[in-house]
């Protein structure tokens, strides 16, 4: 349970906001509640959860900042395909080859893609670490497979993997 304090205190944090009560009970239901939910959900951080660094954090911030930026152009290319019906659209499916090892790296970067608008991570085949993400309009390919690489490459130094 030591390893889990950290995630147990911003979840008492988290309850003080979500209550409105910066009393003592609501603390106390806080760390309780903390608890209970760390304990529960232990087994699904497995054994890939390290601890942070400023280097790591560093990277989180730019990861964040780029995920945001992408996700606002998705935002704006999708709101004018749905302005401009006619609009000839290139739909298709890619393959993108992966060389992230972490299932926790591999999630937050199938759930970035398919968070963003046009974008759709539909398969993982993890023989050959095989992405199959539906693009609802490929301008260009290597461009995509660009962007999804600069993603790759944050989260591999976020999760403490080779480059």
């Amino acid at each position: 349970m030591k390893k889990h304090s950290f995630q147990i205190i911003v979840l008492a944090v988290t309850w003080i906001f979500i209550s409105g009560s910066p009393s003592p009970q609501s603390l106390l239901t806080g760390l309780l509640l903390g608890a209970v939910i760390t304990y529960v959900f232990r087994d699904l951080y497995g054994g890939d959860v390290k601890p942070l660094s400023l280097e790591k954090i560093r990277y989180m911030t730019i990861y964040t900042f780029s995920f945001l930026k992408d996700l606002l152009i998705s935002n704006l290319g999708v709101a004018y395909l749905i302005m401009h019906p006619s609009k000839q659209k290139n739909t298709c499916i890619i393959e993108y080859r992966t060389k992230l090892e972490s299932p926790n790296a591999l999630t937050l970067l199938a759930n970035s893609i398919t968070l963003t608008p046009g974008t759709l991570v539909v398969d993982y085949r993890e023989k050959d670490q095989m992405m199959l993400i539906h693009c609802l309009n490929l301008r260009d390919r290597q461009q995509t497979f660009k962007d999804v690489r600069k993603w790759e490459k944050l989260l591999q130094k976020i999760f403490g993997e080779k480059t």
